[in-house]
C-alpha cells in the first residue's frame, strides 16, 4: 500500500494502528488498486496453472511436445493428475476467497465495485477452464478402447 500511495502521491502516515490516510476517498483508491494488483497476480498464477493443466497434463500431452520438453530438460512441466488437481483445488479456493473478500469490501464501499467484478470474472473463467480439463480427463479415461463390461479370465502361461 505504501508503494501505491507514493505512486499516486497520496499522503499517508504509518502508525502502530496501520496506514492512516487523510480522507476516505484516498483510502478507497489505494485499497482498490492494492486488491486489483492481488487479483492480477492471482490471474497470472491461475493462467500458468491452467496452461500446465491443458497443455502439459501427462494424460493428454502430445508425444512430440513430450520429446521436445525432455530434450530441453524441462520435463518438470509435465504433471500428473494428482499434482494438477490438488494444486488446482488450492488455486481455485484462493480465487473464491478473493472473490468473497472483494465482494464484502465492495458491498461496504471500501473498494471500487469494478475490482469485485474483475475478481469474480477471474474466478469464474478459471473455474470453467479447470472443470473442462477435468471433463477431458474423465472422457479420456472412459475412451481407452476397453469394454469395461467384459469379464476377463486369467489363463495360466503354462497352458499356452
Amino acid at each position: 500500500m505504501a508503494l501505491l500511495a507514493m505512486y499516486f502521491e497520496v499522503p499517508f502516515e504509518l502508525t502502530n494502528k496501520g496506514f492512516i490516510f487523510e480522507g476516505k476517498e484516498q483510502y478507497i483508491q489505494i485499497n482498490s488498486y492494492s486488491m486489483l494488483i492481488m487479483t492480477a497476480v492471482l490471474a497470472v498464477s491461475l493462467a500458468f496453472f491452467l496452461l500446465k493443466a491443458h497443455v502439459f497434463h501427462d494424460t493428454h500431452i502430445t508425444p512430440k511436445l513430450t520429446a521436445t520438453l525432455f530434450s530441453l530438460r524441462m520435463q518438470g512441466l509435465v504433471q500428473s493428475s494428482l499434482d494438477l488437481y490438488t494444486k488446482g483445488a488450492i488455486w481455485i479456493s484462493y480465487a473464491y476467497l478473493m472473490t468473497i473478500l472483494t465482494g464484502a469490501l465492495a458491498l461496504y464501499s471500501y473498494i471500487y465495485s469494478f475490482v469485485f467484478y474483475t475478481t469474480l470474472a477471474v474466478a469464474a473463467v478459471s473455474s470453467i477452464l479447470f472443470v473442462s480439463d477435468i471433463e477431458n480427463e474423465v472422457k479420456t479415461s472412459k475412451d481407452d478402447g476397453l469394454d469395461h463390461n467384459v469379464t476377463f479370465l486369467e489363463v495360466g502361461t503354462d497352458q499356452l
